[in-house]
């Protein structure tokens, strides 16, 4: 998606879009009735003996105020916010003789940086952004995606340095936003807060797809009073698994004291990583269950084919993002069924294939049993395709694509107007990824309009927006989905000869 001055210039000019313009127009000041927190005394004594009274209020200490003053103190110009923020992440800062903030306290500047980026933003509203997406961060990445503001990718999970100088990475980015679209710093968070979200909701799919896996998650007591009160129509953003998609089902496993499964839940989101969030791995969750009759650990100790998991030997350490197999969910469900519960009211994982019940060895196989039936299904011959054509991608290089249409082999004229990159399993999106890249790299080279990604889940499906392949952007059903007449048309129309 573009962005389109006209359709922005209507919401800038409207009420509410003024309203939350104006809401973002320089915090001037953080008064002591809403930003005081309360503190420690020997803290509070601390400031005082320092000169620091202004920013007590009782027992409470106004820290926004305090750094705000410290840092509209610092001259900023654009060549300097990097270095200036990323000394302040090693160095850590003082006000007074007191260490507010402690050397290399990366993993605060990274799961504070609410805190942080609405002060930075007071301060200084044209160099710093006041990111407060809290475990959000796929909503804000898609609407970067739609609106092609370039991010880098997340850093990893246990590298804290990276994920708090990955704030200046975002800041960077929306400035040059900002000054190509000529907004003010009041509306480039009105765009990101309301403008944008109403328009990337609007494309989502609110359909729920079948369930293609399970996993753990757990809730500490003080998760308790919200699991116990939850209804159908309950919302949460959880630590779960980055490969975790939507509709998956989430088996969430109350920790001591209780020690049993509680409830069961959707995924209502792709699990994603979020790097301002201390745990890394979230999935959005809805729609739970709660079980009459709950499974406890015993249970599960003492279960013939629970009590082989590696996660019961680990009396369910980790188990938040614990994959579960499809065997041990059935399992789970028969010692439910058991016990007396209704389970034809929870979720069942559907095969992906009719070839689930025999065995697929091997890529081969997917290719025989799935791929070439299914490109038939679409009109397609044999002497449409040529698999493994050699094709030179640098120097000395040659590669060999699984399946090339209507292609000319030519040397030095190689060219097809589809790929199709063929895999045995994709079971993580990180393997997904690498898919795609290898048949993104091939189309592009081959000069093809789309490809596509397969193995025995099913099929990714590319196509070319503007010369340009967007990951975020793939169509992706299974194999027995595919069968469904109204989904067959969509994807025939998209691939079919």
């Amino acid at each position: 998606m573009r962005f389109n001055k006209y359709i922005w210039d209507l919401y800038k000019h409207s009420a509410n879009g003024q309203e939350n313009i104006n809401k973002w127009t320089i915090l001037n000041d953080f008064p002591d009735k809403e930003y005081c927190r309360e503190s420690k005394p020997t803290i509070i004594d601390e400031l005082r003996k320092n000169n620091l009274e202004n920013y007590i209020c009782d027992i409470k200490v106004n820290w926004y105020k305090m750094l705000k003053d410290y840092f509209i103190n610092h001259d900023f110009n654009r060549d300097d916010v990097r270095d200036i923020y990323e000394k302040w992440v090693k160095e850590g800062i003082s006000v007074n003789d007191v260490k507010v903030i402690g050397e290399n306290k990366c993993k605060n500047w990274t799961i504070d940086v609410s805190f942080f980026s609405q002060i930075l933003f007071a301060s200084y509203p044209d160099y710093f952004f006041p990111y407060i997406l809290n475990c959000e961060f796929e909503q804000f990445k898609k609407i970067c995606n739609e609106f092609s503001i370039p991010i880098p990718e997340v850093p990893n999970k246990n590298n804290w340095e990276k994920r708090a100088m990955f704030y200046i990475d975002i800041c960077e980015a929306l400035f040059e936003f900002r000054k190509m679209n000529k907004f003010t710093p009041g509306e480039l968070c009105a765009f990101f807060y309301d403008f944008a979200p109403t328009l990337v909701n609007e494309l989502e799919d609110s359909e729920m797809p079948n369930p293609s896996k399970a996993w753990f998650v757990g809730g500490s007591k003080y998760d308790f009073n919200f699991l116990d009160n939850a209804t159908f129509d309950s919302k949460d953003r959880w630590q779960c698994n980055v490969d975790a998609r939507k509709g998956d089902i989430i088996v969430m496993y109350c920790v001591t004291p209780r020690s049993y499964i509680h409830s069961i839940w959707r995924a209502c989101g792709d699990g994603f990583a979020d790097p301002f969030f201390q745990y890394y791995s979230v999935v959005q969750i809805s729609n739970p269950i709660k079980l009459d009759f709950p499974i406890n650990q015993k249970d599960l100790i003492n279960n013939t084919i629970w009590s082989k998991n590696p996660l019961i030997r680990k009396n369910l350490q980790g188990v938040n993002g614990y994959p579960i197999k499809h065997k041990e969910y059935l399992e789970l469900l028969s010692m439910m069924k058991e016990k007396g519960q209704d389970v034809d009211i929870l979720p069942t994982i559907k095969p992906t294939n009719k070839f689930e019940g025999d065995e697929l060895f091997n890529e081969r196989d997917v290719e025989i049993k799935l791929i070439e039936p299914f490109l038939l299904s679409l009109k397609y011959k044999p002497s449409d395709w040529i698999r493994q054509m050699p094709v030179k991608m640098g120097r000395g290089e040659r590669n060999y694509p699984d399946y090339c249409f209507n292609a000319n082999p030519q040397r030095g004229n190689e060219n097809a107007t589809m790929i199709l990159e063929s895999k045995y399993e994709i079971k993580t999106q990180k393997e997904l990824k690498e898919a795609y890249f290898q048949a993104k790299s091939y189309a592009l080279r081959l000069r093809s309009d789309k490809f596509i990604v397969a193995s025995r889940e099913g099929i990714w499906i590319f196509l070319s927006q503007n010369s340009v392949f967007k990951f975020e952007n793939n169509y992706h059903r299974n194999w027995l989905e595919i069968e469904d007449p109204d989904v067959f048309y969509v994807v025939r129309k998209m691939i079919g000869k």
